[in-house]
């Protein structure tokens, strides 16, 4: 029943451009952690899936002076970017349309969850990578209250972004070795907002007792490797 839940991103944008200012760095952002996790450099070609306004490229290309390049499934997302110095296009995660080998870096920051088609998404950022490149994936936590009660919402139909799926470590490591990538780091964040609710709490007890499967949001550093054979 949750594979037939349409994409929800393009209507979300639509809804709520003109409300949520500051929503996706609609006011700019700020992508230390991204250069840090990855190491972007002047010579890389950085991509990042799922791009929103650009505002993290924006922000490493003025830190780094690499090149970047990014993709969002809404036209009005890519359509708020003023920046002339980064690359942006309508494409979904899927297709592409790079030649490749093309990227050096690549970040998506929790959208590989928004399809069922996990494999070919995946497949899609391997074609893409230079064979050493690195990737910094966030996406959902399968071992949590907020995977049961997301799913919920989306069986009663109250879940705004379509369909989500969440991961489990296991499922992740069993996708990339047959794909052919590397994991090079991987630990689970648990909630940060300034009020959670009972269930968030519980998830960060839960976090508190073992990080490595419990939490919200997994956090994931990958190297496509080189002479794989894939």
């Amino acid at each position: 029943m949750f594979k037939k839940l349409e994409n929800g991103w393009i209507k979300y944008w639509n809804d709520r451009v003109g409300q949520d200012k500051d929503y996706y760095d609609k006011k700019g952002a700020n992508a230390d952690f991204i250069i840090k996790y990855l190491a972007i450099q002047k010579k890389d070609k950085v991509f990042d899936i799922g791009c929103a306004t650009g505002g993290m490229l924006s922000d490493i290309t003025l830190k780094t002076g690499a090149t970047c390049y990014g993709i969002d499934i809404s036209p009005v997302a890519v359509g708020l970017n003023k920046d002339t110095t980064i690359k942006l296009k309508v494409a979904d995660m899927e297709n592409t349309t790079y030649p490749p080998n093309f990227f050096d870096k690549v970040f998506s920051l929790g959208v590989f969850e928004h399809t069922p088609h996990s494999f070919e998404v995946f497949q899609e950022l391997h074609r893409v990578m230079k064979p050493g490149g690195l990737a910094f994936i966030t996406v959902p936590n399968k071992f949590s209250f907020f995977h049961l009660t997301k799913n919920i919402k989306m069986l009663l139909g109250t879940w705004d972004l379509g369909y989500e799926k969440s991961f489990s470590k296991f499922e992740l490591e069993k996708l990339f070795k047959k794909l052919g990538f590397e994991i090079v780091s991987y630990h689970v964040e648990p909630h940060t907002v300034a009020k959670p609710n009972i269930f968030n709490r519980m998830d960060n007890w839960l976090h508190s007792k073992n990080k490595t499967h419990f939490g919200f949001f997994i956090y994931m550093i990958l190297r496509k490797k080189v002479n794989d054979g894939y």
